[in-house]
């Protein structure tokens, strides 16, 4: 039996729990019931963000594998995280904005008065307000 933990090789059964075998490892004392993985395979993740990239919403992609449009977001944010570099915490040619300021930047993009481009940095945890909206200068 391998430890889900330390990946060795000599975990012992350590009774029962819930009617399940439990295990525990000899090398790191950790204690584990669970054989299989959880959650759903990689190609189905690969797939959910690869119809975001395609233009699908995330409410149709959550529909089509039956789970919440919170879950197909964590998919798609863990995917990016992995791939992209963290930005710099440098504020360099960017400003800050609050709601209002963004709606006149808008108002004035579309008079074409200033040039940038708009970003949007959302913290790992969604529930949190404390969301990042600014202006990169050209």
């Amino acid at each position: 039996m391998n430890c889900p933990r330390c990946k060795r090789t000599d975990a012992v059964k350590n009774g029962k729990a819930r009617e399940n075998q439990r295990y525990k490892c000899n090398a790191c004392g950790f204690q584990f019931t669970r054989q299989t993985t959880r959650g759903r395979p990689p190609w189905q993740r690969a797939l959910a963000v690869f119809l975001y990239c395609r233009g699908i919403t995330i409410s149709d992609i959550a529909r089509m594998f039956s789970v919440s449009p919170s879950t197909i977001f964590k998919w798609i944010r863990k995917f990016g995280s992995e791939r992209t570099p963290l930005p710099e915490s440098t504020a360099d040619g960017a400003v800050l904005l609050d709601e209002n300021e963004i709606a006149k930047y808008l108002k004035k993009q579309s008079e074409g008065c200033e040039t940038g481009k708009i970003f949007v940095v959302i913290p790992e945890d969604v529930s949190s307000e404390n969301v990042v909206v600014g202006i990169k200068r050209d």
